[in-house]
């Protein structure tokens, strides 16, 4: 892990990119030291050091992506700016459960943006289901027909969407696996679900491979 001396020489490093970084997406002059979306970008960048590895793609990509969902989060909190996430973004985020199918890219749009304001009824953000999906095929396959499973069981769903949890045992019982797995991969099941329960095609294509 790095030191702190070596995370401020890096953000040093890449001041310039940080910086262009935010005037995109706020799509004006960063002023330095009297901005607080710079502010926003320079605390995400840290947190893009602490939570980046290999996987995720290129370092500075992955560091994009979390400044521009944190910025545009304190944007909204100030009455300004909409995020929209694309497929692209939830890939670079490490959400990709299986190999992408070509899908009409508007109808892809319309669906995240439905499927993001689902999820924020669970407490669910983009961010925190990039980071806590199975990392594994062999685990988000298992996961993928859990939640496809679940979709298909009433008691389940109105648990699910009344108590805005799963019914961890009764999924355990039913569906003969520990309850460590649903835990384990929760997030992404419940995030799953919806998918199903909504019938987002897309989303359903995408996810399906």
């Amino acid at each position: 892990m790095e030191t702190r001396e070596e995370r401020n020489a890096l953000i040093q490093e890449h001041f310039g990119f940080i910086i262009k970084t935010v005037s995109e997406i706020t799509g004006r002059y960063v002023e330095v030291g009297n901005d607080d979306a710079l502010s926003v970008a320079l605390m995400a960048f840290d947190e893009a050091i602490s939570r980046y590895d290999e996987e995720r793609g290129h370092f500075l990509a992955f560091c994009k992506l979390v400044i521009k969902s944190r910025v545009l989060t304190h944007l909204k909190g100030e009455g300004r700016g909409q995020e929209e996430v694309s497929l692209d973004d939830l890939q670079e985020l490490g959400f990709d459960p299986v190999d992408e199918r070509p899908v009409s890219q508007t109808d892809m749009k319309v669906e995240i943006e439905a499927w993001k304001g689902d999820l924020e009824d669970f407490a669910i953000t983009l961010e925190q289901l990039a980071d806590e999906s199975p990392k594994h095929r062999d685990t988000r396959e298992r996961a993928i027909d859990i939640s496809e499973a679940s979709s298909k069981k009433r008691a389940i769903t109105d648990h699910l969407f009344t108590k805005k949890r799963l019914p961890i045992r009764k999924m355990s019982r039913t569906f003969d696996v520990t309850e460590k797995v649903i835990k384990g991969s929760k997030t992404f099941i419940i995030s799953v679900i919806v998918i199903f329960v909504k019938e987002y095609r897309a989303l359903l294509d995408w996810i399906r491979g």
